[in-house]
Formats: C-alpha cells, sequence, structure tokens
C-alpha cells in the first residue's frame, strides 16, 4: 500500500488523467445524472485535507516576518492579482459559459495550493519561505476567498458568501485541528524521524480524495460534455492563459523587487498555482456540475504546467533573477 501510495504521490497528474478518461467513459454508458455527489464529496473532503494539513507544521506561521517582504507580496500577488486575472478571462474568454466561468473566478480567489512547499523543493527553492506562505494563505482563505468569489462571481452563480465561508472554515479547520492532534501524537509516541517517515504516504492518501470527486463530479456531466466538446478546448485554453499571464507578472515583479532565485521562484509559484483540494470541494458540494467538471480538469493541466515551468523554464529563470 505504501508503494502506491508513494506512486500516486509522484506520478498524480496521470493518475488524475486516467480518472478523469475511465470517468468520461463511465459516465457516457452509465447514467450518473441521478446521482447525488455531495455526501460522497464531503467524505472525500475529509480525506484530502486531514492528511495534507496533519503533514503542515502550522506552529511555523510564527516565522512569517523572517521574510515579509516576499511573503507579503506573494500573497498579495496570489489573492489580488490571480482575481484580477480570473476575472478578465471570466468576462472574456468564458462569456458565454457563466459555470466555467464561475469556476475560472474560484481558481484565482483560492491559491497557496500546499503543493507549494512540495514544488519548492523539487525546484531548489525556500521551503521554509513557501511553507509560510502555503499557511498563511490557507489561514486566510475562509476570510478572504469568500469576498472574492462574492465581488467578482455573484453576478454568474447564486450564492450565499457566507455558507461558502462557514463551508470554508469547517473543511479548513476541523482537518486542521486533527491533523495537528494527530501530529503531535505520533511525535510524541514515535519520534520525529518516523513521523517524517510516515508524511511521506500523506499527499497519496490525499490524492485518492482527490479522485473520488473528479470521478463522481466528471461522470454525472459526462454526456452534456460529450456532446459540446469545445468545453475541452475553451476550459484549457483559459486555463493556460491564466498560468501564462500570472507566470509572465510575476517574473517581472520578482526581477523588479531584486529577489534571488531562491526567493523568486517561490513568488512565481505562489502567484501561479491555485488550491485543488479546497476549490474542488467546495465547488462539488455548492455548486453546478459545469463548475467542477472544470475544476477537474484543473489538476492535470496545474501540475503538468509546474512541471514544466521547473524543470523546463527553471534555468533561465535562474539566470534572470540571478
Amino acid at each position: 500500500m505504501k508503494k502506491l501510495l508513494m506512486n500516486i504521490k509522484k506520478r498524480l497528474y496521470l493518475y488524475v488523467l486516467a480518472d478523469f478518461i475511465v470517468a468520461l467513459a463511465a459516465g457516457y454508458f452509465i447514467d450518473f445524472t441521478a446521482l447525488n455527489i455531495k455526501p460522497i464529496s464531503m467524505a472525500a473532503v475529509f480525506l484530502m485535507l486531514y492528511p495534507m494539513l496533519t503533514g503542515m507544521v502550522v506552529e511555523k506561521v510564527k516565522k512569517a516576518g523572517r521574510n515579509f517582504k516576499l511573503i507579503a507580496i506573494t500573497l498579495l500577488f496570489a489573492y489580488g492579482i490571480a482575481s484580477i486575472t480570473a476575472y478578465f478571462l471570466s468576462r472574456s474568454v468564458l462569456v458565454d459559459y457563466p459555470e466555467i466561468a464561475f469556476a475560472m473566478i474560484m481558481v484565482g480567489a483560492i491559491p497557496c495550493s500546499n503543493m507549494l512547499i512540495g514544488w519548492s523543493g523539487i525546484a531548489d527553492a525556500s521551503v521554509e519561505d513557501a511553507l509560510v506562505i502555503a499557511v498563511v494563505g490557507l489561514l486566510l482563505i475562509p476570510i478572504v476567498s469568500p469576498v472574492i468569489l462574492w465581488v467578482s462571481g455573484g453576478t454568474l452563480v447564486a450564492f450565499d458568501p457566507a455558507v461558502v465561508a462557514s463551508l470554508l472554515l469547517l473543511y479548513i479547520l476541523i482537518p486542521l485541528a486533527f491533523g495537528m492532534l494527530t501530529r503531535r501524537a505520533i511525535i510524541r509516541r514515535k519520534g520525529m524521524d518516523y513521523f517524517m517517515e510516515v508524511k511521506k504516504v500523506f499527499p497519496g492518501i490525499s490524492a485518492i480524495g482527490i479522485l473520488l470527486i473528479v470521478f463522481f463530479s466528471v461522470a454525472k456531466v459526462s454526456r452534456a460534455v460529450l456532446g459540446h466538446p469545445e468545453v475541452f478546448v475553451l476550459i484549457f485554453f483559459a486555463l493556460m492563459l491564466y498560468y501564462l499571464i500570472q507566470t509572465g507578472l510575476s517574473l517581472v515583479v520578482a526581477k523588479l523587487m531584486k529577489f534571488r532565485y531562491e526567493q523568486g521562484m517561490i513568488f512565481i509559484l505562489g502567484a501561479t498555482a491555485s488550491s485543488q483540494a479546497i476549490s474542488l470541494s467546495i465547488a462539488a458540494t455548492l455548486f453546478g456540475p459545469l463548475t467542477v467538471f472544470a475544476l477537474s480538469f484543473k489538476p492535470i493541466l496545474q501540475v503538468l504546467y509546474i512541471m514544466a515551468l521547473i524543470y523546463g523554464a527553471g534555468p533561465k529563470i535562474r539566470e534572470f533573477l540571478g
């Protein structure tokens, strides 16, 4: 089992892609349209977030002042500039598809993916700064994201921002509290070395939750989407534009702020990537099937894009920033 979970963690984009294709086929041949996926989604949410937040050392947030400029600008970009970019795309490229446009608003409104910590290690960037940004960004989500969703997406989809805020608090604080207690209990009884070994499988367990939501969400809308293949192209094009715009803007700002590569790459990744688990969780619980479908497509593209950014463009970014 451990080997399988490690493999899922390492090749998440391939598992999500396979899951996505199987769900499309299953939904085409079997009618999932009447299925209520909300109970499944809520169980999958806990499965996603509990292991993820168990491995996140929230106590590190006390070091936030150590590199305040980097953290503040990254969060400003991750929430403010990302939301403006998403709003622009929702009202231009996606103007005729309100549910998909709202998915784009969610991409910009719920940033600071937990994967930022893992990506920073792969990119030889500052892991400690990435950890603080991820923790602070996570704690800001229940406060800031509902406001952004309401201001930017309230005309696209009807919803109560108070309900969104309460669900975000529920989905984040409960797994976070359980995660902190679990982490401390494991370290107290088994030691830090044992915890660091067990921690390696947490992303794989979280990924199972993502795979569950992707499967049932995609299967539910499969027949409608396969009848309109232009939806795939539209989502791909809009997401790629979002990533390219955010990367380009953050790269320029990183140079202007004189961030060296170790901090600059964290800034670029934090400004470009967005949460997969939390946005999918909220969408699957509250919003329409096309919104969930668009967000189900995002994990595949985001992982491939970030890997290309790190491995393909990484040397050029290092040279550009110094």
